[in-house]
């Protein structure tokens, strides 16, 4: 049986598609970028917390570990901190990725700053929600126990640094946002 053809598009239709992918990729790259340097800057957050609480700071390393590892408590090693960081890496990557794909089904939070500084810190707030009460609640129990790492800290981190250290990759200067499709 033969397959269907498919048929030619218009210019206008391959210049809209192309207009599309390219803003889809432009806004996944900035996600990456986003999510590494937001990533970093929460790392680092939780990580002089850790020491200013007189504990390693590769403590919280070795706490992200177990979400690789689905284990019920870190397991202080350096390989389970290069884990951690790994995992945090990818997981950075993915959440920043998170962002411009949310900045794409709704680009009108991309139209003035406030819009885009409110939708970092809820996006920010979600993922303190997801990550720690929800996932840490069912899945990773040493992430709500008291043990665990500080609520306060990361109900305060998740949106002011993670979420606010997104907010500049989906600007081009001061005033002027990125607008996905042609033209943008």
């Amino acid at each position: 049986m033969a397959q269907p053809q498919p048929q030619p598009q218009g210019r206008a239709g391959t210049a809209a598609v192309r207009g599309w992918r390219d803003a889809l990729s432009d806004l996944l790259t900035r996600g990456v970028a986003a999510g590494l340097f937001a990533g970093f800057a929460f790392l680092l957050a939780n990580m002089w917390y850790a020491l200013s609480q007189d504990n390693p700071p590769v403590g919280p390393l070795q706490v992200i570990s177990t979400v690789f590892h689905g284990s019920d408590a870190p397991d202080p090693s350096p390989a389970n901190a290069l884990v951690g960081l790994v995992m945090h890496t990818a997981l950075s990557m993915a959440f920043g990725m998170g962002f411009a794909v949310l900045m794409l089904l709704v680009p009108m939070l991309m139209r003035t700053w406030p819009l885009l500084i409110g939708a970092a810190l809820v996006y920010g707030l979600a993922l303190y929600v997801v990550n720690f009460q929800i996932l840490g609640r069912t899945a990773y129990p040493f992430f709500t126990d008291p043990a665990g790492p500080n609520q306060v800290l990361e109900l305060l981190v998740h949106p002011l640094v993670f979420g606010l250290f997104l907010v500049p990759f989906f600007l081009r200067s001061p005033g002027s946002p990125i607008r996905p499709g042609p033209g943008a």
